[in-house]
């Protein structure tokens, strides 16, 4: 009977012990979706705004890595100078790029409208940078010699993080960086290019050197000579220095800015059926005088102020290819001489402007 007793006593152990067991061995439960934070956001640096601005960027064009100053409105951006775009990348969750990830970085692709273009091309020979302090970002590239002569430069880049859930949000686009809106665009899926929606960067540095971009030593301006037909004489550029021809009263003259399809060409004059570009549209041309003649003006030399009226656009004699063009002299019964008695302070020059060289510059 004790043994039986003992037995029933260890089955009722065992039972309950078996009992209590199960009740925790229920399976967790876990939920059927990850936790997810919040997207990142870019938003400008407000360095050219009153504040800061959502899906914004701030943007500038210096000649060194760091962008601290923007090259100026008064040049023209050129080959070798670099682009930097400027922006907060904020995530409430505290996600952050990195100079190892480069997350938004790997996103960046540039284009360029290339001369009268009007297809985006995609720039694959730039070496794109960046730097990061906390949420700050900085990307920078060089401007390539396949930027030469863009009238337009686009790009595209992700709000993204390396980690995180989500990580990545919108796609911003500018489709041109000289553009002065103030928004630029954006898109939930990847745009094939920077044109879908016409808009420049948000933040854009008002000092900021103008377009095309030009290529030095390709970007060239010279001076030609209508013929009597009214065509331009592309074989002989006046400010070349074999040129042998005389600017005389009563010539209509051409100022041509041409980027040259070859850039180690040493030719004087363009070629457009072979590939060289027509840039001239882009720039405003003065026309001014330039040292002196004794033989024809004494010792009166030319007063660095002096500036002469160029044909205005919308005259007859305007071009329509964007030359700037110039007319010496009057016309008809008119002495050609007193066309400039304005010049040297109203006092004019003896002999009007004979003897002078005739000077331009393009800007």
């Amino acid at each position: 009977m004790k043994k039986l007793a003992i037995k029933k006593v260890a089955l009722s152990l065992f039972l309950a012990g078996y009992a209590a067991s199960s009740a925790y061995a229920l399976d967790p439960a876990i939920t059927q979706n990850s936790i997810e934070g919040n997207k990142p956001v870019i938003w400008s640096k407000g360095a050219h705004t009153s504040a800061p601005a959502e899906r914004s960027l701030t943007l500038r064009i210096s000649n060194d890595t760091t962008g601290a100053t923007s090259l100026g409105n008064g040049v023209k951006a050129k080959v070798g100078d670099y682009i930097h775009i400027f922006y907060d990348l904020v995530d409430a969750d505290g996600d952050k790029d990195s100079t190892t990830k480069k997350a938004v970085l790997n996103t960046l692709t540039v284009y360029a409208k290339i001369g009268t273009t009007s297809t985006w091309t995609e720039i694959t020979d730039i070496t794109k940078d960046f730097a990061v302090n906390d949420q700050e970002g900085h990307i920078y590239f060089k401007i390539s010699p396949s930027m030469a002569g863009a009238t337009k430069i686009g790009f595209k880049l992700e709000e993204i993080t390396p980690y995180g859930a989500p990580r990545e949000n919108e796609w911003l686009w500018v489709s041109d960086i000289w553009d002065g809106t103030t928004t630029p665009g954006h898109s939930g899926s990847n745009p094939t290019d920077p044109g879908q929606d016409q808009h420049g960067p948000g933040d854009k540095d008002p000092d900021i050197p103008v377009g095309p971009i030009e290529y030095p030593g390709a970007t060239t301006l010279g001076i030609f000579k209508y013929t009597p037909s009214g065509s331009v004489d592309f074989a002989d550029n006046l400010a070349a220095s074999t040129s042998t021809t005389v600017p005389k009263y009563g010539d209509k003259l051409a100022a041509v800015v041409w980027l040259k399809a070859n850039p180690t060409s040493t030719s004087t004059t363009p070629n457009f059926t072979g590939g060289d570009i027509n840039q001239s549209a882009s720039y405003t041309f003065t026309w001014s005088l330039d040292g002196n003649n004794s033989a024809a003006q004494g010792s009166q030399t030319a007063a660095a102020t002096d500036t002469l009226a160029g044909v205005p656009a919308g005259d007859a004699d305007a071009s329509p290819e964007g030359y700037g063009v110039i007319k010496l002299g009057g016309t008809g019964s008119v002495k050609h001489n007193t066309v400039y008695d304005s010049l040297n302070s109203g006092d004019g020059y003896d002999a009007g402007i004979q003897g002078f060289k005739l000077k331009v510059t393009a800007n």
